[in-house]
């Protein structure tokens, strides 16, 4: 093992390990909940609505407790697809250590299976399990 005093120090190890442990452990604590997503806004589906789903994941990214699992059913499996302007928080969501489940049957008849970037392509049985493992389900 090298020490700080040799000629072959990596300077970048502390900083390279600081950097993973700061983005992949988090503090928050786990909340026996599962959000169920199903469409692209909240309310009424107009730049408000789609602004109030855009804050909500971001609070969900920045909360002491976060939930179990997050699940996008129908339209909201956009979210989670390349382009999707969502997709960079939905990410950092699950790096958090969210699980995210996502219809695949949905991204089969929006043909967007070989975009999806974040989350794991998930059926109704999987839905059912996560509903039935949960303390608490909201559906946005």
């Amino acid at each position: 093992m090298n020490s700080i005093n040799d000629n072959n120090f990596d300077q970048n190890y502390f900083e390279d390990t600081y950097f993973e442990k700061r983005v992949w452990i988090t503090s928050a604590k786990t909340a026996n909940q599962l959000y169920i997503f199903t469409r692209l806004y909240i309310g009424e589906n107009d730049e408000m609505g789609k602004k109030t789903f855009s804050d909500l994941l971001t609070a969900i990214s920045e909360s002491e407790t976060i939930p179990k699992t997050m699940a996008f059913w129908n339209n909201a499996v956009k979210a989670c697809v390349e382009g999707s302007p969502l997709l960079e928080i939905i990410t950092q969501i699950e790096k958090l250590g969210v699980k995210i489940l996502v219809a695949g049957h949905a991204l089969n008849k929006l043909n967007l299976k070989s975009s999806l970037r974040t989350g794991k392509t998930a059926n109704h049985f999987d839905l059912i399990e996560a509903i039935n493992q949960s303390n608490k389900v909201l559906n946005f």
